[in-house]
């Protein structure tokens, strides 16, 4: 085999791995209209290739106006799938534009397989020899060019314009890397067919370089579309990632729910219907103490009230954005005293309705985790919230008269103050708990209202 042929079996088998591989890949749905039409044009360059192979072999004129005409055909056929992944590629699809300059191509198609020697000649008269310069000859045919090979040259500039019109349009669009590739591959493509054509009008002889332009277009955009296909592919792990993230957060945020139904509503449910049970019949034996029965059963319903009203205000996307900090304290508190036997002492003072939406979440969500666990652990009978606000600061405190707890020995497992610390750094709050054993805990929390002003721009 000599040296010409070999290498463009090479070139031949690179275009038909390459396009195999695109095709794969748009079997996967991963931009499978791109892949498929990327990969139906390098299966049809290393057609092409191939043809070229057979043209370079032959000495017989008619053999060789077989393999030309194949070869022709082959390119026509190239520049059609070339078209339509440009198109898609670019994101200009003109599909009334594009179906014309494919039925130039289509017509270029049938004169040249009408034609008894094909779309360039309309007669050639023999076949002469080129020689290489390292001792290799090629066949080159000679004789009268066919006046109908204007439509070749139509259906080339024509594509053409449209390619780097729609390399404009996507560099325009802002995707200048990915245009200017696909420009570089398309002008290296372009140049070597236009120095083909001055080979066919005679010009000059020598060797014929538009397999060299089709083997770079092949790899240089399969290397683009590779890299894109790995960013894609990252890019969807991390959706992926995300989603999953977000469903065990759906999770854990329905789980924390259903909790707070559980101890709250629920058991409060639970001993209203208990006492409104009993209720009956100790009014007959004693008016006195169903009348404080009466009393507790009302407190306890407007606990559970203001419980159903704090978790429906959680579920809603902007329950707790939506209305005044001061009043989803209130509505926490008024839900905590119907739920326990406490005694609640709610103090809102100061105006908090310019709070932004972060800021007011952290307040809240630090009063719901303290009021949480002075339920759970302080044995409390009497707890003091007060929201105070002035130009400088915010200051929220909680209090109880619980057992209280040594500070510097907290176990291991109890991450409430961790996590209440965690919020209120991330807001630039400054928290601060207070507690001894046997004389309650007080925690506070202040924010400088200078921060929101810095972060707001004002």
């Amino acid at each position: 085999m000599t040296i010409i042929s070999s290498l463009l079996a090479i070139f031949a088998g690179i275009c038909l791995y390459v396009g195999l591989l695109h095709l794969l890949i748009a079997s996967a749905r991963l931009k499978s209209a791109l892949h498929f039409w990327f990969g139906l044009t390098c299966l049809l360059c290393a057609s092409y290739i191939l043809a070229l192979i057979a043209k370079y072999k032959v000495t017989d004129v008619e053999d060789y106006i077989n393999a030309r005409k194949l070869a022709s055909s082959l390119g026509f056929l190239f520049t059609i799938a070339c078209v339509w992944f440009v198109a898609l590629y670019t994101k200009f699809k003109p599909v009334r534009l594009l179906l014309a300059l494919n039925s130039l191509y289509i017509i270029c198609i049938l004169i040249n397989e009408v034609s008894p020697t094909g779309i360039l000649y309309s007669k050639i008269s023999r076949l002469s020899s080129i020689s290489l310069p390292w001792g290799e000859s090629i066949t080159h045919p000679e004789g009268t060019l066919n006046p109908l090979f204007g439509f070749q040259f139509l259906g080339i500039i024509s594509n053409v314009v449209f390619a780097f019109y729609a390399c404009y349009r996507q560099y325009q669009r802002g995707e200048k890397q990915a245009a200017l590739i696909l420009g570089l591959s398309l002008a290296i493509f372009v140049g070597t067919i236009q120095y083909d054509r001055l080979m066919d009008l005679g010009v000059f002889k020598s060797l014929y370089l538009s397999e060299y332009g089709f083997l770079s277009f092949v790899v240089i955009m399969s290397l683009r579309l590779v890299k894109d296909l790995m960013q894609t592919v990252k890019l969807r792990e991390q959706l992926i990632e995300s989603e999953r993230l977000r469903k065990i957060a759906v999770e854990l945020e329905r789980n924390r729910l259903a909790r707070d139904l559980h101890d709250s509503v629920s058991q409060t449910l639970f001993t209203v219907a208990t006492i409104a049970e009993a209720l009956p019949r100790v009014w007959k034996r004693n008016p006195e103490t169903a009348q404080e029965g009466l009393e507790e059963l009302a407190q306890l319903t407007q606990g559970a009230l203001a419980e159903m009203r704090n978790l429906l205000v959680e579920l809603r996307p902007n329950g707790l954005v939506e209305k005044p900090l001061g009043e989803l304290l209130q509505q926490l508190t008024k839900g905590i005293q119907g739920r326990a036997s406490l005694q609640v002492i709610t103090t809102v003072e100061g105006d908090h309705r310019s709070l932004s939406n972060e800021v007011k979440l952290v307040f809240y969500r630090i009063t719901q985790e303290a009021l949480n666990n002075i339920i759970k652990y302080a044995q409390a009978t009497l707890v003091s919230v007060s929201l105070r606000s002035d130009s400088q600061e915010i200051v929220l405190r909680i209090s109880d008269n619980g057992c209280g707890f040594d500070s510097d020995k907290i176990p291991s497992g109890h991450l409430g103050i961790a996590i209440m610390k965690e919020r209120a750094e991330s807001i630039g709050a400054i928290f601060h708990v207070s507690s001894y054993p046997g004389k309650g805990t007080e925690i506070v929390l202040s924010w400088s209202t200078a921060i929101n002003k810095i972060g707001s721009g004002e």
